[in-house]
């Protein structure tokens, strides 16, 4: 039998956190979850009583430090990240991302490292993002070129993981995630936007149909973050979790198009508005294969199919909001 593990999981109400936490529940092993919010844990509804949740904000110190000793967990998993951010003419955008986001790392690498009881490992998650104009495909060992602020601030922590890592009693590993898609999405992001729609029949509009998108269905994105946890792997690890292939828009368009059996006279492709990130985004999977015996399983025309009936089954009404009236506009970007 295998051995029990204690999982903490922070962002666990979210939607890679919270199949995350299902995951390591259905293996048998105990998961806490930090959720900040009460009302936003309705996708922890479906595991019932078995997981244990936390409430408070990750920006309290002595609440943080008061759950990781309480907990003692074995593995953490820090997912808990903050919605991307309006530009601001004062820069308070920037400092936002650097006193929520870096500090609250630093706080829980700070608070596991003096629990007495320091867990196994600490895995983080990232994004191809960190990239950014980086040539593709997208290599752990290239120098990141980020061209948004949110990139930016995931790549400075990322960093100080590295610079840190030396005075830590535990090895903390980074998955850049490729654009994660599946169950309990919010429709703020490209694929459930454009299913939901297709659907209800709605006027969609596609602003950037030629950005290519490296798309990984969720229970392979949570299948690589378990094995993360629990295998060996080198102090600051910086990992891909990425198909290695980058489907256009249009073509994506296409096959949530044709699978839905919508008209496809309802969805409009623009020629392209001002980038706010890198038209090409994929990463190479290699480095996970090497590291964790780990790729990509399922294919996008099986997991955009999945996700169709997931949502014609209706689940979707309980995490997402209906498709307002009238023409509806997305930017590739928001894929993932």
């Amino acid at each position: 039998m295998h051995r029990r593990l204690r999982i903490l999981i922070t962002g666990g109400a979210g939607f890679v956190g919270s199949h995350l936490a299902g995951a390591y529940l259905e293996k048998g092993h105990e998961v806490h979850a930090v959720v900040r919010e009460p009302s936003r844990q309705g996708r922890l509804r479906r595991l019932g009583r078995e997981i244990v949740l936390h409430h408070f904000d990750l920006r309290s110190d002595l609440e943080l430090k008061r759950c990781i000793r309480d907990v003692a967990p074995h593995v953490i998993y820090h997912l808990a990240a903050s919605p991307r951010r309006r530009e601001d003419t004062k820069f308070r955008d920037v400092t936002d991302y650097l006193s929520e986001d870096v500090q609250i790392l630093i706080n829980l690498l700070s608070a596991a490292a003096n629990s007495g009881f320091p867990p196994s490992a600490v895995v983080r998650t990232g994004s191809l993002a960190e990239y950014g104009l980086a040539p593709s495909p997208y290599r752990e060992d290239m120098r990141e070129q980020p061209i948004t602020v949110y990139a930016a601030s995931l790549v400075a922590a990322t960093h100080l993981v590295g610079a840190l890592q030396r005075r830590l009693p535990f090895p903390v590993a980074t998955a850049r995630l490729a654009l994660v898609y599946g169950p309990t999405q919010s429709t703020e992001y490209f694929v459930p936007w454009l299913i939901q729609g297709c659907l209800a029949g709605a006027r969609s509009i596609v602003r950037r149909p030629d950005d290519r998108r490296d798309l990984i269905h969720v229970d392979d994105a949570v299948s690589a973050l378990m094995q993360m946890g629990t295998v060996s792997l080198p102090r600051a690890a910086i990992i891909n979790i990425a198909t290695g292939a980058a489907p256009s828009m249009r073509e994506v368009a296409r096959q949530i198009i044709g699978t839905t059996g919508a008209d496809p006279g309802l969805v409009e492709y623009g020629d392209g508005n001002p980038p706010h990130g890198a038209s090409d985004l994929r990463g190479a999977p290699g480095l996970a294969r090497q590291l964790l015996g780990w790729s990509a399983r399922i294919p996008l025309e099986e997991g955009i199919s999945r996700l169709i009936a997931w949502h014609r089954d209706g689940a979707v009404r309980a995490v997402d909001r209906s498709p307002a009236p009238g023409a509806r506009e997305h930017n590739s970007m928001g894929a993932g």
